[in-house]
């Protein structure tokens, strides 16, 4: 059985709808999932990117963590869930920093920050992910290219937030 998400409408308000992963092109008009993408940056300002498993689609294109939110959760909860599943670390809702959302056909993404006090250690979910690597804001440039469009756009839309954030 594939994941299990609550649609919301635009004020990302639950509905009380639930629907299957699988049938992700079918959500009707006027209703969303949400999708959680958390930018994991270390102490000495380095930000984690991950590279997709050859399996998935989008094969070993770079990107943050990221995920769908499922029924019962709240963005962070997925946000935290995703974050422990895919990479091992593990966070705590309040240590999150929204840093916005951005709207497409029929899913928002939430942006999320975390800045985790030393280096965190990785297990990488490798049916999900099949390397990581911390790399500064200045070297983020150099990937752009490599990282997953959508991602990157995102990353540029909030790089000023992450760089303020210490």
């Amino acid at each position: 059985m594939s994941e299990i998400w609550e649609l919301v409408d635009e004020q990302k308000q639950k509905t009380g709808i639930l629907h299957e992963r699988r049938y992700s092109e079918q959500i009707p008009r006027g209703l969303f999932h949400i999708v959680v993408e958390i930018w994991t940056k270390t102490p000495d300002g380095k930000i984690l990117l991950t590279r997709r498993s050859p399996e998935k689609p989008m094969s070993l294109l770079w990107e943050c963590t990221m995920g769908s939110v499922l029924a019962g959760e709240e963005s962070r909860e997925g946000a935290v869930r995703e974050l422990a599943e895919e990479t091992g670390i593990s966070a705590k809702t309040e240590d999150l920093i929204f840093l916005g959302d951005t709207f497409y056909h029929n899913w928002i993404v939430d942006s999320y920050l975390y800045m985790p006090t030393e280096t965190p250690a990785l297990c990488l979910q490798q049916e999900e992910v099949c390397d990581a690597r911390f790399v500064s804001l200045n070297e983020m440039d150099l990937y752009g290219d490599e990282i997953v469009d959508g991602v990157w756009k995102r990353f540029c839309k909030y790089r000023n937030q992450i760089t303020a954030y210490r």
